[in-house]
């Protein structure tokens, strides 16, 4: 029996009408969708985009995929999310996985696939890229990523307070992700670099409940989650 193909589908940062036509194209066609869970039982954000398009009954598997930094815990769960799909696509299946913003970006279909051509290596796969976050938190604040000649750096929120200076002194932008634990700890590098730069702040973008600020004084951290993102601006004037 032929394989079925595996969709890796970038479904955008929130808002469902940010999803491709071609994304749209492929879900209708489907039959099976991978839906990735950091726990059991908790909502999927990328699920809860879809069902704002679609009125169609998938066959569904939840791959637990826990937001953990142990490589042994994420290592078991890759393999144990990887031979779930497997038992789908070879049955001749076609199904998709389904991943917030884009599946090149920071995903967990990037090292999915990678364990999943180790076990088949002639797996089919299409990816289907997505509007990433930071491009529509640049397009709901109205300030460009990057214009001219300007350098940009995209970064997971950082622990160590010194690498944040070291990319402000060498990028005109940076765009910090997943930053809403360490708010208060960029906050005050930032008030060091008191001038030289424009800070915004967005958290959830394209959810209901999403806001954007430029006083991180008036956010307190408990108030963010895992979609919250940080875009820092250069004073210097000098790019263009």
């Amino acid at each position: 029996m032929k394989t079925g193909t595996l969709y890796g589908i970038g479904v955008g940062p929130g808002d469902p009408e940010l999803m491709t036509v071609k994304a749209q194209r492929i879900l209708a066609e489907v039959e099976v969708l991978f839906i990735p869970r950091s726990q059991k039982g908790k909502p999927s954000l990328a699920f809860s985009i879809l069902t704002g398009l679609f009125k169609k009954d998938w066959q569904y598997v939840d791959l637990l995929l826990p937001m953990t930094r142990n490589g042994e815990i994420l290592q078991a769960a890759w393999h144990q999310a990887a031979e779930q799909m497997l038992a789908v696509l070879r049955q001749g299946k076609d199904a998709a996985f389904i991943t917030l913003g884009d599946p090149g970006m920071y995903s967990s279909f990037t090292y999915l696939m990678e364990v999943l051509k180790g076990m088949e290596a002639d797996l089919p796969v299409e990816i289907i890229p997505g509007v990433s976050s930071m491009q529509a938190i640049s397009a709901w604040i109205q300030q460009p990523l990057a214009a001219g000649q300007e350098s940009l750096a995209v970064v997971p929120a950082l622990q160590n307070p010194d690498e944040l200076r070291i990319f402000i002194q060498h990028y005109d932008n940076v765009v910090l992700l997943k930053a809403g634990k360490q708010v208060e700890k960029i906050r005050q590098i930032l008030e060091q670099e008191a001038g030289k730069c424009q800070v915004f702040l967005a958290s959830r973008c394209g959810f209901k409940d999403g806001f954007f600020t430029q006083d991180l004084s008036q956010v307190q951290e408990e108030q963010l989650d895992y979609l919250s993102t940080l875009l820092i601006k250069n004073n210097r004037g000098d790019s263009g």
